[in-house]
């Protein structure tokens, strides 16, 4: 006969896969098997809403529990309140959040602040008297790993400014990293990294990690574990690079793994997965013209196992939200040699996306080898991703970066700030210019993160919307930047990255021609900005973002 043990483990097994509808058939079954539903069902069964934003289910559940004579707990909130931040439901995860203080609920130290962080709340008194709670906590007694990391990953999230809380949780968890899983080290690094840089605390992890990668045995793990680690380890790299220290033992030790990881999986695939070519050379492409209305995608470097296409305006790269599908042409493309570019779990082997109304370069890997070793370029921040925009006003020459947290939800447009993932977008303002009475400014662009809509909600935080953006300007705006431009004004023109045998390759793409086009619209402000928008137009001198001079600004002439 089945018991609620049982039941409890069917229950996790659909949260786990997001099966939310069964765990509902579940319960209902218990009271006909005489089984009592206790906190872990319902616990797995809220948490099985999340995948779905199944919101009203899960607080529906929620409100079943005192009937069931079940008592709600940390984990019981937890799970409702991921699922309404999940959903959108800010308010009610909120409500959730002052629910469980008054129900009496025993919670840990970390959970006021980790929750605020989820719902990303931004008042500064209700964030305030939440890390002066916790302060006092963590003067008083020791914390677990687990606690420590969390606050550490809401206090960077929330953009808290307290050096004195941070060394204080600092002290408490270097001792403790080697109890830390990966995961915990992975959130206590991004919580530096977001709240600024601790170099001892990074060390330290740091060395704890890269001991830990030269001792892993992969074929211990299971795959769900295995793909755990992975990511975690890549994340790890991504928090070191952003904070500007990620040191050689670290990217060394984590390489070697990663794409031992990636060759393994390619040979379970079978041979297909795995190029026969003994050589990096350079296979034959099709050559782009910039001049020809780029209405379908173009490989423009072919390498045994990773290439480079162009992706125009109009295609997705994958996700399936717009009929153009850049994974469908790689599949097209590619046929069935190669198991990666059908695999979803893997993105279909493109490193990164670019906004379905963007143009530009798309990395993308041809086998897991290849795939994981470029994860680990990205992350490291070893491959350079540049691009140009044409954007509102006259930007000052003098502001050369960024760096504006960013958060979104769902399809909602992304919001840039003092709350959410840490990002930094470098710039050099190349040339000013006029459409009509608007002023304009030509600016290359280097990103060093690859959050969504970062360079659109970066440019429209400072002020500098990019041309034609119907997301991030003013509907009166939009309507008028169509009278010159039809597509929004953004172009990813290079990509610069190493093969597997650590070969450079560097990739350019000139405007296509739609951008030509609005370019030769516009009038040029100075004789700098109109010898720089002419060389834009002739494609002819292409080179990195940091090669490009910055423009010279009038103040800076008079001066000199």
């Amino acid at each position: 006969m089945p018991n609620v043990i049982t039941y409890n483990a069917a229950t996790s097994a659909c949260e786990k896969c997001g099966q939310w509808e069964l765990a509902l058939n579940l319960l209902s079954l218990m009271p006909d098997a005489r089984v009592v539903p206790d906190e872990i069902t319902y616990n797995a069964a809220i948490k099985a809403c999340e995948k779905a934003s199944q919101w009203q289910v899960a607080l529906n559940l929620l409100s079943l529990m005192p009937e069931a004579r079940v008592v709600p707990n940390e984990i019981t909130y937890n799970a409702a309140i991921s699922v309404c931040e999940r959903s959108q439901q800010l308010d009610r995860g909120l409500q959730l959040l002052w629910e469980s203080k008054e129900r009496g609920i025993s919670l840990s130290v970390a959970f006021f602040p980790w929750a605020l962080a989820r719902l990303s709340v931004d008042d500064p008194d209700i964030i305030s008297g939440a890390f002066d709670e916790v302060a006092l906590k963590l003067s008083a007694s020791q914390l677990a790993p687990q606690e420590l990391s969390m606050i550490a990953w809401a206090f960077g999230m929330l953009g808290v400014n307290n050096p004195a809380f941070f060394n204080t949780l600092v002290i408490q968890a270097v001792p403790q990293l080697q109890s830390f899983t990966m995961t915990d080290l992975l959130k206590l690094a991004w919580g530096s990294a977001g709240s600024g840089l601790d170099v001892e605390l990074f060390r330290a992890i740091q060395n704890e990690v890269a001991t830990r990668l030269e001792q892993v045995d992969l074929h211990m793990f299971s795959e769900l574990s295995r793909n755990a680690f992975l990511q975690d380890t890549l994340g790890l790299l991504w928090a070191s690079n952003f904070a500007g220290y990620c040191s050689n033992n670290l990217l060394a030790a984590a390489r070697l793994v990663i794409r031992q990881a990636g060759a393994n999986m390619d040979r379970a695939h079978g041979p297909s997965s795995s190029p026969a070519y003994q050589s990096m050379g350079e296979l034959p492409c099709t050559e782009a013209d910039p001049w020809q209305p780029a209405s379908k995608p173009q490989i423009i470097l072919d390498l045994p196992d990773r290439l480079v296409i162009f992706k125009p305006s109009g295609w997705e790269v994958y996700d399936q939200h717009s009929e153009l599908q850049l994974s469908s042409f790689l599949q097209a493309t590619l046929g069935k040699h190669f198991a990666l570019v059908h695999d979803e779990d893997h993105q279909c082997g493109f490193l990164h996306r670019l906004d379905l109304p963007s143009s530009g370069l798309i990395l993308a890997a041809k086998t897991y080898e290849a795939y994981y070793d470029l994860k680990v370029q990205l992350n490291a921040g070893e491959i350079a991703r540049d691009y140009v925009v044409l954007c509102h006003g006259w930007v000052k020459p003098c502001l050369t970066s960024i760096k504006a947290k960013v958060f979104w939800r769902g399809l909602s447009p992304t919001s840039a700030g003092d709350h959410g993932k840490p990002s930094l977008t470098r710039m050099k303002v190349a040339a000013h210019a006029r459409h009509r009475a608007a002023a304009l400014s030509l600016v290359a662009v280097r990103i060093a993160t690859g959050r969504r809509h970062q360079i659109r909600s970066h440019f429209s935080h400072v002020g500098h919307p990019t041309v034609c953006d119907g997301k991030y300007t003013a509907e009166a705006t939009f309507q008028s930047d169509q009278d010159f431009c039809a597509r929004n004004f953004l172009h990813r023109y290079r990509l610069a990255f190493k093969d597997l045998a650590g070969k450079d390759h560097q990739v350019m793409m000139p405007f296509p021609a739609d951008l030509m086009i609005s370019l030769q619209r516009v009038t040029s402000r100075e004789i700098q900005s109109a010898e720089t928008i002419c060389d834009w137009l002739s494609g002819s001198s292409l080179r990195s973002w940091q090669d490009y001079p910055p423009l010279i600004s009038k103040f800076q002439k008079r001066t000199s």
